[in-house]
Formats: C-alpha cells, sequence, structure tokens
C-alpha cells in the first residue's frame, strides 16, 4: 500500500471503496493528496458521499465523478455534447435502452456459443443489404463487448462504402485496413478515447480492387496477426446482395453473425445468404434481429 492510500486509511479511517474512487482520480490528475483529504474529511463530518463531498467543494465536475463511477462498474461513461462520436452508438449515449439490452444478451450468447471455444477468434457480421445498419450494428456491439473489459477489435472491410469512420469521428482520408493490404502503410488500429478496451481498424484509403484485397494473402495474415492480439475481433462487412466481398471476409473468419432486418427481410434471402456462407465453410453463429 502506498503512503497516500496508508494515510488515507490509517488516519482517517475510510472504507477502502470511498479511497479507491479517491485514488483514481487523483491517478487521473483531476485532484491533488491534499483534496482527497479534505473530501474526506468533509464526507466523515456531513456523513454523505465521497462524490457530493468532491463536488460541494468544487474540486471536481459531475463528468468527473459519472467517469470515475463507469470505471468502477465496468461500464462507460456517456460523452460529451462535444464528442465527435456518433449518437447511432446507442451502446454508450443509452447504455439503458431496450436495444443496449438486447445487445447484451446477444453478447452473452456468443461468448457462450462461440468465443469461448477458443482464444483470439474472429467473426464477421454479414446482412443482405444497408450497410449502414450492419456497420451501426457491428459497432454497437464491440463496444458492450469492449465494456466487459475485453481487448476489442473492430475493423470495417467495407471497401466501397467504408462506414465505421464516420461513427466513430474519424477522417475519412485517414489510412486503413485497405491501405495495409496493398502494403500501402503498415498501420495500428486506433485507440477509442471514450472506451478503454476498443480499437477500430477503419476501411482506409477506397481501393479500385476491393476482392482481390479481401480474397488475398495479405488479408488472411495481417487480419490474422491483429486477431492474436485481441480477445475479439468483429468485422463489419459491406451488403452480400451487392457482390461477394463479404463471404470472402466470412470465409477468412470461418465464421460469421446474421443480420436481419425486421418487417424488411424475406426468409428466402435470409435461407440464400445462409447457404452462400454455409457453401464456403463458414459457420452461421446465429442470427440478429434489428427492429
Amino acid at each position: 500500500m502506498n503512503n497516500l492510500a496508508q494515510a488515507t486509511t490509517d488516519d482517517l479511517q475510510v472504507p477502502s471503496t470511498r479511497v479507491k474512487m479517491g485514488h483514481m482520480l487523483v491517478d487521473n490528475g483531476k485532484i491533488t493528496a491534499a483534496d482527497l483529504k479534505a473530501i474526506i474529511t468533509l464526507q466523515n463530518e456531513r456523513g454523505i458521499r465521497f462524490g457530493e463531498a468532491a463536488l460541494l467543494l468544487g474540486l471536481v465536475s459531475p463528468a468527473d465523478i459519472r467517469s470515475v463511477l463507469a470505471r468502477q462498474f465496468a461500464y462507460t461513461a456517456v460523452p460529451d455534447a462535444a464528442s465527435r462520436l456518433a449518437p447511432s452508438l446507442t451502446a454508450i449515449f443509452r447504455p439503458e435502452s431496450s436495444e443496449v439490452e438486447a445487445l447484451r444478451s446477444l453478447r452473452s450468447e456468443l461468448m457462450l456459443r462461440y468465443f469461448n471455444t477458443a482464444p483470439n477468434l474472429s467473426l464477421a457480421v454479414v446482412g443482405a443489404n444497408e450497410a449502414e445498419t450492419i456497420a451501426r450494428t457491428t459497432a454497437n456491439l464491440a463496444i458492450v463487448f469492449s465494456q466487459l473489459g475485453l481487448r476489442t477489435l473492430l475493423i470495417d472491410s467495407n471497401l466501397r462504402e467504408p462506414q465505421l469512420h464516420k461513427l466513430f469521428g474519424v477522417d475519412g482520408r485517414h489510412p486503413g485496413l485497405s491501405d495495409l493490404l496493398a502494403d500501402r502503410a503498415r498501420i495500428q488500429p486506433l485507440t477509442v478515447a471514450a472506451l478503454q478496451s476498443l480499437w477500430l481498424l477503419p476501411a482506409g484509403t477506397q481501393a479500385p480492387n476491393p476482392q482481390e484485397l479481401l480474397s488475398g494473402r495479405n488479408y488472411r495474415d495481417y487480419v490474422g496477426e491483429l486477431s492474436n492480439r485481441f480477445d475479439i475481433t468483429l468485422i463489419s462487412t459491406p451488403p452480400m446482395a451487392r457482390n461477394r466481398d463479404a463471404q470472402l471476409v466470412a470465409a477468412q473468419a470461418g465464421a460469421a453473425l446474421l443480420i436481419a432486418q425486421q418487417h424488411s427481410s424475406r426468409m428466402k434471402d435470409l435461407e440464400k445468404l445462409c447457404a452462400n456462407l454455409w457453401g464456403v465453410g463458414v459457420r452461421v453463429v446465429g442470427v440478429a434481429l434489428r427492429h
């Protein structure tokens, strides 16, 4: 135990949970050791919560308290209004919604049925149409995985109509998967600042030969190497009804999650998609129905 924790617990007799919040604020540079002692003194005098005492003293902001609480409970604090993240990332902006609760249930099913079967697995997320729906679902699913503290990699393999960079506020000119596959740049996935355990590999420069890039040796080698560094790898794909790109990506991953749209997706189309995936040895781990 360091000197600060020793002085706090012995001299002021506070529970360790309060000290933990204080240490997190100190580590983040939000308060000093002297501030921590003043907060705990006021807390004990008035019998109030640590966060309330810190706010009364004007030493932290409500956003600081929310951020620490989120970290303590392995949760994600809602970003402020200046965030470049898209509001459609509901797993961040509306974590208590029924949609996000459904995503958590899907996460649990995937953990039990797929990701727990072997380390460093990747999963392609595919759909018949609507590139935006596929990307948004993949992104939100990646977020709820990262909220478990699992190192999660999110890849945009839609090299024709990239989507994920828009959701995460990344410049569309930023190099990404296509540049890596074409040996134009040896780039690393971008950290998503609002989330402790999520990394993004955007699609990158729009390429004239997506199928060649996605079916080539570089894809297998580079994406395989990246996946080995993460607990979870989710790959957002282009719509299967338009080309064979998603099928190529799913074949490399070995497994796919199918996205269906309520009142829109037709059973015959879904059956055809599944048959196409099975035909190249892809395991369809399930179907997620979006409203």
